[in-house]
């Protein structure tokens, strides 16, 4: 004998399974490797809207961090900018203290706004690692 009782609560479990695995957009892995004194990226062209996941390794033989913010100026990098201040222009970032030399960390971030080439990129600015240019131009689309 049917059970309506029993169909009304599968058609509603099933409705809330669907929810929740359609909604979600996958989310894009980047690999990051950053060494002494540079920084390589399996992507540097990224899509407004898609989540992403930086893995970033610290294949150097010091600790770095890895920051995702605009360009710093000459006139910026000259007047020492303290690292409150560079934290606060950070769209994302993983502290120094998180990538000791062959430590990997993650950060997962989604961009919220198109950024044409010059507009930000991937630095570390542990003190004179960014003046030896350990910088990378990204694009956000």
């Amino acid at each position: 004998m049917f059970n309506f009782g029993k169909f009304v609560v599968i058609l509603v479990v099933a409705g809330l399974l669907l929810t929740a695995c359609g909604g979600q957009q996958p989310v894009t892995e980047v690999q990051i490797t950053l060494t002494e004194f540079g920084i390589e990226s399996s992507l540097t062209d990224f899509e407004r809207g898609v989540p992403y996941r930086f893995v970033v390794t610290n294949a150097g033989s010091v600790e770095h961090e890895f920051m995702i913010m605009p360009p710093l100026s000459a006139d910026e990098m000259g007047m020492g900018m303290d690292m409150m201040g560079l934290d606060e222009m950070a769209l994302a970032m993983i502290e120094a203290a998180d990538l000791p030399a062959g430590a990997t960390a993650s950060y997962d971030y989604t961009f919220t706004e198109v950024a044409p080439a010059g507009t930000l990129e991937f630095a570390c600015h542990t003190p004179g690692h960014y003046e030896a240019n350990m910088k990378l131009p990204i694009i956000v689309k």
